[in-house]
């Protein structure tokens, strides 16, 4: 608990302080050197200063031995998911390790050196890393639960690693267009980049239709909302990282389309749609494991569900994804800096496509204010009747470790 606690209060200040520096830097108040440390940096995405760039690292390695600490009990165990678990330690081990990758420039490095090594932080580690991370996790929950087969959770991991581990690098090369990243590689990158998201599409797809053929098993009842966010991570992963992730990624494309908003596009329905979506399963999964014996009132979990996953739709069709496809057309026509221009920007047009946003970010708004409520108020959400599944303590372990929890299922348990 400690340790969960020091994690969170870290989090705060990393936040409030990267917030605040770059604040203060963009109203011109820091000299370039204290600016580099504590404002901005001025790259796109890993715009924090240098000093909460290390904080960030140490928070990630205290991270990296909190989960360490809770996985020890289950690696020491026999089983067929071992290797499952052993790649799971591996991803997070990287999830720690390569954010090292944005210390790798200084404040005076060649733009083209400094790009590259960004790229690593911005693709390598979060679309390469996570995506391992997450095909892992969302396998082994789904394995346990009898939604996945054990030989197609294996081959997902094993193909999601093999991608990543011979077109990871090659797959970030894509983003280097105007760093004189030859056109053979440029292709490469786009190819392997669209490649990575395929396993964790097929996990969730295989696991959607097992739930169909078992949704009436009461167990399946019990834990259908975390299973459905597991579901809508497959999904987005699929539109968000697979279709508006490759709209931008063949070269030809992504000469035009780099910088406009069709980058947004595919960072909103991948960011939140994989790594939000993720979160927010594992947290309810977490929560129903709190209190197994007792039955949600699933009332609230289907609005928050529906509101965010609508919301998102929204806020990136009604929005983002039509002033994306007109500044490329601007772009193709007349030139990247009249895409990005104020007299292209600010027309009525682009004013009211803008303004449309609200609509999507408030029902997505109100559905996280609902996942807040049912957070804030878990026990207040249950009711005394036993429910169908849960999670209870094992006898062979104490604590709140991997191994000292089963599942109550048929069939399907920890153990």
């Amino acid at each position: 608990m400690l340790g969960v606690n020091v994690l969170f209060g870290c989090l705060v200040v990393i936040v409030v302080g990267a917030l605040f520096g770059t604040w203060k830097a963009t109203r011109q108040q820091m000299d370039l050197t204290t600016n580099f440390w504590f404002g901005h940096q001025g790259y796109e995405y890993v715009d924090l200063g240098r000093f909460w760039q290390l904080f960030l690292l140490v928070g990630l390695f205290l991270w990296l031995g909190l989960m360490l600490r809770a996985l020890w009990p289950a690696l020491r165990q026999p089983g067929e998911q071992r290797h499952l678990l052993v790649l799971f330690v591996i991803a997070s081990a990287a999830i720690a390790s390569f954010y090292g990758a944005g210390l790798m420039w200084g404040r005076q490095t060649h733009l083209a050196i400094a790009e590259y090594w960004r790229w690593w932080v911005v693709h390598l580690w979060v679309e390469g890393f996570f995506e391992v991370f997450a095909t892992v996790v969302i396998a082994f929950l789904f394995t346990r639960m009898g939604l996945l087969r054990t030989a197609m959770a294996t081959s997902a991991v094993l193909f999601s690693c093999t991608v990543f581990l011979f077109g990871g690098i090659i797959g970030t090369f894509h983003h280097l267009y105007f760093t004189g990243t030859p056109t053979p590689i440029l292709a490469l990158g786009a190819t392997f980049s669209a490649l990575e998201v395929v396993p964790l599409v097929l996990i969730g797809f295989e696991a959607y239709e097992n739930l169909t053929l078992t949704r009436v098993r009461p167990w399946v009842q019990a834990y259908k909302w975390p299973i459905y966010f597991f579901v809508a991570v497959a999904f987005w992963n699929l539109v968000g990282a697979g279709l508006f992730g490759f709209l931008i990624n063949p070269p030809i494309a992504l000469y035009y389309m780099q910088g406009l908003n069709t980058t947004p596009v595919h960072g909103h329905t991948a960011l939140f749609g994989v790594y939000g979506m993720l979160g927010l399963g594992l947290t309810l999964f977490c929560l129903k494991g709190l209190a197994s014996r007792n039955r949600w009132r699933t009332g609230p979990l289907a609005f928050a569900f529906w509101a965010i996953n609508i919301g998102l739709a929204l806020m990136v069709l009604l929005s983002l994804l039509p002033v994306g496809l007109m500044q490329t057309w601007a772009s193709v026509e007349h030139g990247l800096w009249y895409a990005r221009s104020a007299e292209f920007l600010q027309t009525n047009l682009m004013n009211v496509l803008r303004w449309l946003r609200v609509v999507g970010d408030t029902i997505f708004a109100v559905g996280s204010a609902g996942i807040g409520l049912v957070c804030r108020r878990a026990k207040d959400w249950l009711v005394t009747r036993p429910a169908p599944g849960g999670i209870v303590p094992s006898r062979r372990h104490s604590g709140t470790t991997c191994g000292s929890w089963r599942m109550r299922l048929p069939r399907h348990g920890f153990s």
